[in-house]
């Protein structure tokens, strides 16, 4: 068991507790999705105490050195300071300090260092222009040392990022973003950013509004349904992908509380309904049905590789695999997306996090302490999981 300070929250765990359940024991709202490490949504920084490596894991060098750690897969083997991890994607306004003609076409720029988390030498910060274009430039200096952020741009006199920026003069505000290691940078505003730049070079995160003009389903598909053996030789590869899936360490958390049996049956009776444009599915469209799940490209294309190998073993061939994967496709921007989206029934949001409280009028155990709950005790429950927790779990523990 451990103390943590939490902001304006004082707690101690209890024995083996995980961070992320305490907080939920306890109603503390925090952004979370898969509760197992493969999202990262839930990311702190420890301000003081021993993190333990087990709660960092698959997080990069520069967050490891600020400290950042997953709640959900710690357990505190001492008191902890703990603080939300800044949003690197948040911009900043700053102040151009310095600005240099190094050579022919290259130009030294100094900037006040007000992003929201300290920046190193090699990381890449995004500059915002007024119109809304957004270019990545690496910081070429070790602001820790030097205080200003420097950074080096060329002089192109036709393009009209460039005239801006060294148009600037000193004492000029800025919009900065970042810092972001090469492997972060697609976090950058892409949808606005340079086709050039690092920003945009690898594939960025989905975040597009639903269309709500798209069709609900994509055409039926008869031919796909016979290759499949009207149902026959679909059975076989979802149990196959699915027996995969459950032992998957970056999927397996997104099934926590379903079992395997049920994701089967609900994505038999998914297909055979695009398949055949039958009524046969009365489960949530994708978008509703993930809307919690922080799903990136490459987890999303992990998955997509896993269920491609699966038809292969199966021996559906490679037009009819396409074809699957293409219904697959018509969904990915209900589901690739840097954080969870709020579940809609028509023009209706329902909220994402946070806590309700009510009488209970049954029986119930603490999804906190293990306990019995009786019948007209007041508990708390969080509203997207339905997990509910007791008087004393949510009580005076909290300051």
């Amino acid at each position: 068991m451990a103390t943590i300070h939490l902001e304006n929250h004082t707690f101690t765990t209890l024995e083996n507790e995980k961070l992320l359940d305490a907080y939920l024991r306890l109603g503390i709202t925090v952004a979370f999705s898969c509760r197992d490490g493969a999202c990262h949504s839930c990311k702190q920084i420890a301000i003081s105490g021993d993190i333990p490596p087990k709660s960092q894991k698959g997080l990069s060098a520069s967050q490891i050195e600020r400290k950042v750690f997953l709640p959900c897969l710690c357990v505190p083997t001492e008191n902890m300071e703990i603080q939300a991890d800044i949003d690197p994607k948040n911009f900043t306004s700053t102040i151009l300090q310095g600005k240099t003609l190094l050579h022919a076409n290259t130009y030294q720029l100094l900037l006040e260092p007000t992003l929201l988390s300290p920046p190193s030498f090699g990381q890449y910060i995004n500059i915002r222009a007024p119109h809304g274009e957004v270019r990545t430039l690496m910081i070429s200096n070790h602001p820790s040392h030097d205080y200003f952020i420097e950074t080096h741009t060329p002089d192109v006199p036709e393009d009209t990022f460039s005239n801006w920026l060294l148009g600037l003069s000193l004492e000029d505000m800025l919009e900065i973003q970042g810092p972001f290691d090469s492997s972060e940078v697609k976090v950058a505003d892409t949808n606005q950013a340079d086709l050039n730049s690092p920003a945009s070079t690898t594939t960025p995160l989905n975040t597009q509004a639903f269309d709500p003009e798209k069709a609900k389903y994509p055409p039926p598909d008869p031919e796909l349904w016979t290759a499949l053996q009207e149902g026959e030789l679909l059975s076989v590869i979802l149990n196959d992908f699915y027996g995969r899936v459950y032992q998957d360490a970056l999927l397996a958390p997104y099934f926590h509380g379903t079992t395997m049996q049920r994701s089967i049956e609900k994505v038999f009776s998914f297909m055979r309904q695009v398949c055949t444009g039958e009524r046969t599915y009365f489960g949530e469209r994708p978008k509703n049905a993930h809307h919690w799940m922080v799903i990136s490209e490459e987890i999303y294309n992990h998955r997509e590789a896993l269920m491609i190998a699966c038809h292969r073993r199966a021996g559906l061939s490679e037009a009819m695999s396409q074809r699957w994967m293409e219904i697959e496709r018509y969904y990915r921007q209900d589901i690739v997306k840097s954080e969870p989206w709020a579940r809609a029934f028509g023009s209706t949001s329902l909220p994402l996090e946070g806590f309700g409280e009510m009488i209970i009028d049954a029986g119930s155990i603490c999804d906190g302490c293990q306990r019995v709950i009786e019948a007209g005790e007041h508990i708390k429950y969080h509203l997207r999981l339905g997990t509910v927790y007791c008087e004393q779990c949510n009580g005076s523990t909290v300051a």
